[in-house]
């Protein structure tokens, strides 16, 4: 017979030992819709060993770049992972290119730092040039703890005037790992 104190430890134990969700998460698909005379991102994603794909390339700005171009995104998932994608209500803030970069320096410096001829911080206009992703693995601990496993697509837009002038898709596919 259990007694209010055995429940009252049954409870306290059992939320104490919960599970924490962690997620592995690989590069899908990389790709460029059209705006390749701003920038050009020559990035494919290639298997480096049995279980990790990495991204790799180089992405060519063909002229100087500041916020006029302004980028939005779209977010898409597919709980089963086999391209049938739901539009899921979150996004990245939508910026103008100097202020997406500056962003990224201040959230993510660990996550850049290996990326060549990247532009600094407060660099504005983003002037010619080419940078280099070399195997980069899709850094799993830059995610919300409220997404779930499956395929992962992200669409982002640049716009100038609010006419779309570059667009390209990232797919991330996350697997969950429960332990304790």
């Amino acid at each position: 017979m259990w007694s209010g104190t055995h429940a009252l430890l049954l409870v306290t134990v059992a939320l104490a030992i919960e599970p924490v969700v962690c997620y592995k998460g690989n590069y899908e698909r990389f790709e460029q819709f059209f705006g390749h005379e701003y920038i050009d991102m020559d990035l494919r994603v290639r298997k480096y060993n049995r279980t990790t794909m990495v991204l790799n390339g180089t992405m060519f700005i063909r002229q100087p770049i500041d916020d006029t171009i302004v980028f939005s995104s779209d977010v898409f998932h597919s709980r089963l992972g086999n391209q049938q994608f739901q539009h899921y209500p979150m996004r990245l803030p939508t910026s103008g290119c100097c202020q997406f970069i500056d962003n990224i320096h201040n959230e993510y410096p660990e996550f850049i730092g290996d990326i060549g001829n990247i532009p600094v911080l407060g660099e504005c206009p983003v002037s010619v040039r080419s940078m280099i992703i070399d195997d980069k693995v899709f850094p799993t601990s830059v995610l919300p703890d409220s997404l779930a496993a499956g395929l992962w697509k992200l669409v982002i837009t640049g716009a100038i005037e609010e006419k779309a002038v570059i667009r390209l898709m990232i797919s991330i596919r996350l697997y969950d790992d429960f332990f304790m």
